[in-house]
C-alpha cells in the first residue's frame, strides 16, 4: 500500500519562488511606510530576511515559540516607547505592520502565504491615508501589482513564470479601472463611521497656538506646501499677501499663547462674528489646505466671510475647526482690505496684560519713549523708525534669548532676530504703555503658479506680525517690514539668497535653481489639480452627471448601470484571459474553401482540391462556376507567386449563387 495521500492545496508547501516574491513585496511595503514608522522596524525586517534565508536553505520549520514571543513583546514595547502610546493612525498602522512582518516568520504553506498577501493588500489601501496625491496613487498601484504577482507565485502548482504573472496581474488591475471609475462617479460619499486621529509624534505642522523665540525660524526651513489659494477674480497686491492663522494674546514671560487654544476647544464661545466689510477692495477665494494636525484655518487678512465645514469663528477674528485638520481640507472665504471692527472692549483688557516681572529696563525705556509721542499712532511710527535707524538685523539664525529678560536682551542688546522676535518685542512694548496689542501667526507671501492659476504658500513663508488697537479698530503693524522691507515683496528664500544664502538649508538653495524650481512648480500644479478634482466631487455632481447621460436618476437605473458595466467588464476579462474564445475571421482563400464545404459537404480524408472539384462537378453538373472558382482557389493556395484576384473571386461566387438558384445569366 502506498504512503502517498492527497493533500489539499491550502496545506501544500509554497515554492522558493513564492518565498522570494513574498520577500520582495515585504521590502516594498517597508520602504513606502519607512517615513512614518519607527526606524527600528529595520531590525524586524532583517530578522524576517534572516529567517526566510534559512527556509530557502531547506530548513522548513516555524520559528520556536521562545523566539516569537520575546520579539513580539519587544516590538509592542518598542512601538509604545517610540511615541505611539495612544490610539491614532500611526499606532494602528505600526501594530498592523508589525503583525505583517511577524506573520511572515511562519509562512511555509499556501494558506499562510495567501493570508499574508491579504494583509499586504489591506496595507496598500491604508497607504493612501498618508499620501493623498498622484505619487501616492502610483505607489499604491505598484503595491497592488506586487501583491497580485506574489499571490500567483504562492498559488502556482507548477513552475512560477514571472512574465506570465506580470501579464495576468496587469490584466486584473486594468480590468479594475472601470469599476473604480464607476464607484467614483456613482457611489455616494458616505461619511466615515469612525475617525482615526493622527496628531501625535510631531505630526502637527504649520503655525501652532504657541509662539516662542525660534519657533517660526525653525518652521521657515521647510519647503513643504502649507496651502494653496485660488482667487475668483484679480489677485490682491503682492504686499497684501498676509495669510492670517492664529491670534496670540496671552504672555507668561516666555511664550505667547492663543486664548482659545487646542487644549480647550469645548470651552470656545459660539456664534462669534467676523468684522464687517469696510471701504476698499474685497477678494473672494478658495483655500486647499494641507493636513496639519492643527485646528486653525488660514485666510487673507482680513476675512469678512467664511464658508467652511465644522468651522467656528472665535472672538479674536480667526476661524478654527472643532477637530484637527488631518486630511486635505477645502474651504472658501471673502476678505477685504479694510474692515469695521465690532466692539472688542471685552478683549482689550486681556490684550494689555503682561507678567508683573521681567524685562524691567525695556518697560522703563518704553515709558520714556511713549511720553515723547503725541499719540498712539505716533508712538507706533516712532518704534518703526527706531528699528530702521538702529542696527537691527533680520536673520534665520539669531542667538538664543533666554530667561525672564529675553525680550529686553533682544531689543536693547543683540538686536538680531527673526519675525517672531520683532513681533514679540513690539507687542510687549505696546502693552507696557497700556496700548492693546496682540501677535498674529500665519504666513506672508507665496508663489503664483500660472499653470494652475493659484498661489502656493509654503511653510517657508511662515511669519508673525502685530495687531495694535488704534482709533477703534485693529491695525496691522509688521515690524519685519521696517528691518527687512524686501520681505514684504519677496519670499523668504528669494530674500536670503541675495543677502544671506548660508542661513538657508541646502535643499532650499537647490530649489532656487531655475530648472528645479520650474519642475517643482509643475509637480505642485499637478498635485493641486488632483486635490481639486477629488475634493470638489460630491453626491450632487454624481447625480447630475448620471442624469445628464441616462435621464432622471433612480436607484434602479443606478443598479442596472452597474450590472451592465460589470457584465461588459466580465466579457472583456473573459476574452483577455482566453476563457471566452474570440471567433477569428479566416483569411482568403481559406474562407472560400470553408464556405464551399458548408454548401456542398466536407472533403474526404486525403482528398485534394482537384479531386474535390471533380466530385462536385459530377454531382452538380449544372454548377459550371465550380470549376473556375476551385481553379482560382487552388492557384492561390499552392502558387505563392500568384495573388488572389478578389474581383474575379466575387464574380465566380455571384455566378455560382445564380446557378444554385436555377437562374442562368
Amino acid at each position: 500500500m502506498s504512503d502517498l495521500h492527497y493533500l489539499s492545496p491550502y496545506k501544500r508547501v509554497i515554492s522558493q519562488s513564492a518565498i522570494r516574491a513574498l520577500l520582495a513585496v515585504q521590502l516594498l511595503m517597508y520602504l513606502v511606510f519607512l517615513p512614518y514608522m519607527p526606524s527600528w522596524f529595520l531590525l524586524v525586517f532583517i530578522l524576517v530576511i534572516f529567517w526566510r534565508w534559512r527556509v530557502l536553505r531547506g530548513q522548513l520549520r516555524k520559528p520556536p515559540l521562545w523566539l516569537v514571543l520575546p520579539v513580539l513583546v519587544a516590538g509592542v514595547l518598542g512601538i509604545v516607547a517610540s511615541g505611539f502610546n495612544r490610539y491614532s493612525l500611526d499606532s494602528a498602522v505600526a501594530f498592523c505592520l508589525l503583525g505583517y512582518f511577524m506573520k511572515s516568520l511562519e509562512v511555509l504553506r499556501r494558506r499562510d502565504g495567501v493570508f499574508q498577501i491579504y494583509l499586504g493588500l489591506f496595507l496598500s489601501g491604508v497607504y493612501l491615508l498618508y499620501r493623498y496625491d498622484p505619487l501616492g496613487a502610483v505607489f499604491m498601484v505598484l503595491l497592488l501589482m506586487a501583491n497580485l504577482i506574489a499571490l500567483q507565485a504562492v498559488t502556482s502548482e507548477l513552475h512560477f513564470r514571472w512574465r506570465y504573472a506580470v501579464k495576468q496581474s496587469s490584466i486584473m488591475l486594468i480590468a479594475a479601472i472601470p469599476v473604480m471609475i464607476a464607484g467614483y462617479l456613482f457611489f455616494p460619499r458616505i461619511p466615515p463611521l469612525w475617525n482615526i486621529p493622527n496628531d501625535e509624534r510631531g505630526a502637527q505642522t504649520g503655525m501652532s497656538d504657541e509662539l516662542r523665540p525660534g519657533s517660526v525660524s525653525d518652521l521657515a526651513q521647510s519647503t513643504e506646501p502649507a496651502f494653496r489659494v485660488q482667487f475668483d477674480g484679480d489677485l490682491p497686491p503682492r504686499d497684501q499677501w498676509y495669510w492670517r492663522g492664529n491670534t496670540l494674546s496671552e504672555f507668561d514671560g516666555d511664550t505667547w499663547r492663543a486664548r482659545y487654544n487646542g487644549r480647550n476647544p469645548f470651552a470656545w464661545p459660539r456664534n462669534s462674528q467676523l468684522p464687517d466689510l469696510g471701504q476698499g477692495d474685497q477678494y473672494s477665494y478658495t483655500v486647499v489646505m494641507e493636513k496639519t494636525g492643527q485646528r486653525w484655518l488660514y485666510f487673507l487678512d482680513w476675512p469678512v466671510t467664511i464658508n467652511a465645514d465644522d468651522a467656528r469663528v472665535l472672538p479674536d477674528a480667526r476661524a478654527s475647526r472643532q477637530g484637527p485638520v488631518n486630511n486635505v481640507f477645502r474651504y472658501s472665504a471673502v476678505s477685504a482690505e479694510t474692515v469695521r471692527w465690532r466692539d472688542s472692549s471685552a478683549l482689550l483688557s486681556n490684550n494689555r496684560a503682561l507678567p508683573t516681572s521681567g524685562n524691567q529696563q525695556l518697560r522703563v525705556w518704553a515709558a520714556e519713549r511713549y511720553q515723547q509721542a503725541e499719540s498712539d499712532q505716533a508712538f507706533v511710527a516712532d518704534l518703526l523708525g527706531f528699528i530702521r535707524q538702529q542696527d537691527f538685523y533680520y536673520t534665520l539664525r539669531p542667538p538664543q534669548y533666554l530667561g525672564s529678560d529675553s525680550i529686553e536682551n533682544f531689543w536693547l542688546g543683540e538686536r538680531r532676530g527673526f519675525c517672531e522676535h520683532y513681533a514679540s518685542a513690539l507687542t510687549f512694548i505696546m502693552r507696557s504703555v497700556g496700548i492693546p496689542a496682540r501677535i498674529v501667526g500665519g504666513y506672508l507671501g507665496g508663489t503664483y503658479v500660472p499653470a494652475g492659476d493659484y498661489i502656493q504658500v509654503r511653510q517657508l513663508e511662515a511669519h508673525a506680525w502685530v495687531e495694535v488697537w488704534l482709533e477703534g479698530g485693529w491695525r496691522r503693524v509688521d515690524p519685519t517690514a521696517a528691518v527687512a522691507p524686501g520681505r514684504v515683496e519677496m519670499n523668504l528664500d528669494e530674500l536670503f539668497m541675495a543677502s544671506q544664502p548660508d542661513d538657508l538649508s541646502v535643499g532650499t538653495r537647490i530649489g532656487q535653481v531655475a530648472l528645479i524650481n520650474r519642475l517643482t512648480m509643475m509637480w505642485d500644479s499637478l498635485n493641486y489639480q488632483w486635490q481639486v478634482m477629488v475634493l470638489d466631487y460630491n453626491n450632487d455632481q454624481a447625480v447630475g452627471w448620471f442624469s445628464s447621460n441616462f435621464g432622471e436618476f433612480s436607484p434602479l437605473k443606478a443598479v442596472l448601470a452597474l450590472f451592465a458595466l460589470l457584465a461588459v467588464l466580465a466579457l472583456i476579462i473573459g476574452f483577455a484571459l482566453g476563457i471566452i474564445p474570440i471567433p477569428k475571421v479566416r483569411p482568403e482563400p481559406y474562407r472560400s474553401v470553408a464556405r464551399l464545404k458548408r454548401l456542398y459537404g466536407a472533403r474526404f480524408d486525403g482528398e485534394t482540391l482537384r479531386q474535390y472539384q471533380q466530385r462536385l462537378l459530377a454531382s452538380h453538373p449544372q454548377h459550371h462556376a465550380l470549376k473556375p472558382l476551385l481553379d482560382l482557389l487552388e492557384r492561390s493556395l499552392y502558387d505563392p507567386a500568384t495573388d488572389l484576384d478578389r474581383a474575379l473571386l466575387r464574380k465566380f461566387w455571384q455566378d455560382l449563387k445564380q446557378q444554385q438558384s436555377g437562374r442562368q445569366r
